[in-house]
């Protein structure tokens, strides 16, 4: 019960974490720039104008302290000096005197009774002056409400008797408050006019400093399909707009890649799927251009049907190499006996390599972690491919192996083999190295492209290598612990 009072509290303090409405929030870059100047200028400024206030008033208040002892410690020496209490009251001018140069003092002389011997004219009386226990060292004495300082001490006349006399030195303080009042008014004045001065600064700084963000935004607005190869400028901008502007270029080169091959791949789709509609259509149009028996019927029907199983393939591996390419699959791996799925595939196509006079050798072993269908079809693929190309009396090597961290799979074959040039592009989609067997019926041109696609789900690699008329070999490299979860 403690637990869930507990985490129900932890969910109640995150949801009141204050968060600033979007609406206040800038949506420009610039203002966004401008306010914190604004903002960081205007803090500087309080903090320096503080501070300042802060230095001022105490450099006052020392120098009015230091005045203030000052003239005590004259005050003293004079009293100690006076033979009564009556030679005090009768020299007044002397008392006075002590007060040249001094326009923000008064002062006050008292009996050991607390009567008034001497008082100059703005001294203003108070008990707390009176009452404070005070001897030859001051006792500071201040008033809340009135901007007076007091300094109390007591003084030795230089009878016999040794009479105390009690001193007060009063300072007004209204000039200094006055003073700080218009250093403070003129401190703000700085910090207001500084701010909006700032903003302005901030203002225009941020508008000429973002223009090759403007610039950078503008070429980017007239990219477009047509406009891929040309990349955005990089040698005017900044080091910061330089990094993004080759970003945006080697995205706008994949794109262009893609884009490219897109093309390619919409263009090869068509002549594909062109050629068995159109034998389909001629057929169709022959038979109906005149009444025919039911077996010719049939016969049409019969013959069209190699051309519905070619376009069922075609359609079966562009639907694999769309998946392929929107969404990585999710792979269900487990462990993968090469060697026994390479037996199992070599089964199936024990008739075709019968019929073709070639013989399947599976040799080896390799276990790796991976998908068993999208294996099986990988070597299905390339163990087809190899029938389709190994002379008659000739056989078909399937190897397994385990090297480190990797489990190689290759199929080889003794045909006609691939010419060097064909070598770098015999993995891509509709490319076929002999152009007379493009309208062929046996291959759809995919199959390859599978094999790598199947690849790269699996983070694996697939190469080949083939010296014509004496050996082709295509290899197939699994990870045997793919980085897939």
């Amino acid at each position: 019960m403690i637990r869930r009072l507990l985490a129900a509290l932890r969910l109640r303090a995150s949801t009141l974490r204050f968060r600033p409405p979007a609406r206040l929030v800038p949506r420009t870059l610039r203002a966004r720039l401008s306010i914190l100047f604004a903002l960081s200028t205007s803090l500087l400024l309080i903090f320096n104008g503080v501070l300042l206030y802060h230095g001022l008033k105490t450099r006052i208040e020392a120098a009015s302290a230091r005045e203030m002892t000052t003239t005590l410690a004259a005050l003293q020496l004079r009293l100690h000096t006076m033979p009564s209490i009556q030679a005090v009251s009768a020299d007044r001018e002397t008392w006075h005197n002590q007060l040249y140069g001094h326009q923000n003092l008064d002062i006050a002389l008292f009996d050991s009774r607390s009567a008034p011997l001497i008082r100059t004219n703005g001294y203003w009386p108070n008990a707390e002056t009176m009452t404070v226990r005070a001897g030859v060292a001051p006792v500071r004495v201040s008033i809340e409400k009135l901007p007076l300082r007091f300094l109390v001490a007591m003084a030795l006349l230089g009878d016999p008797s040794g009479t105390q006399v009690r001193v007060v030195v009063q300072y007004d303080a209204s000039g200094e408050r006055a003073l700080l009042r218009a250093y403070a008014l003129n401190v703000l004045v700085v910090i207001v006019t500084g701010t909006l001065v700032n903003a302005l600064l901030a203002w225009s700084i941020a508008r000429f400093g973002l223009r090759p963000l403007a610039r950078l935004t503008a070429r980017a607005e007239q990219i477009s399909s047509s406009h891929l190869a040309e990349p955005l400028p990089e040698r005017d901008m900044p080091g910061e707009l330089k990094e993004l502007s080759r970003a945006f270029n080697r995205m706008l080169a994949r794109l262009h890649e893609s884009f490219t091959r897109l093309t390619q791949f919409s263009s090869d789709l068509a002549h594909d799927m062109r050629t068995p509609l159109t034998n389909l259509l001629a057929e169709a149009q022959v038979a109906l251009s005149q009444p025919r028996s039911a077996d010719e019927y049939r016969g049409v029907i019969e013959s069209s049907v190699d051309e519905f199983q070619r376009l069922a393939r075609l359609i079966d591996s562009m639907l694999f190499l769309a998946r392929a390419d929107s969404i990585r699959h999710r792979l269900t791996l487990q462990c993968v006996d090469g060697r026994s799925e390479a037996l199992r595939i070599a089964g199936y196509y024990e008739i075709m390599a019968a019929d073709a006079g070639v013989e399947i050798v599976v040799l080896g072993n390799a276990r790796f972690e991976g998908d068993v269908l999208m294996v099986q079809r990988a070597l299905s693929n390339l163990i087809s491919n190899a029938l389709t190309h190994a002379p008659r009396g000739s056989t078909v090597d399937v190897q397994c192996a385990e090297r480190r961290r990797y489990a190689h799979l290759s199929v080889s074959d003794t045909g006609a083999g691939i010419a060097r040039p064909h070598l770098e592009r015999i993995f891509d989609r509709f490319y076929r190295v002999d152009p007379s067997r493009h309208n062929s019926a046996s291959g759809t041109g995919l199959g390859l492209a599978i094999v790598k696609s199947i690849m790269d789900e699996h983070h694996g690699e697939c190469s080949v290598e083939s010296v014509p008329h004496v050996r082709t070999t295509f290899s197939l490299r699994f990870p045997r612990h793919p980085p897939i979860s």
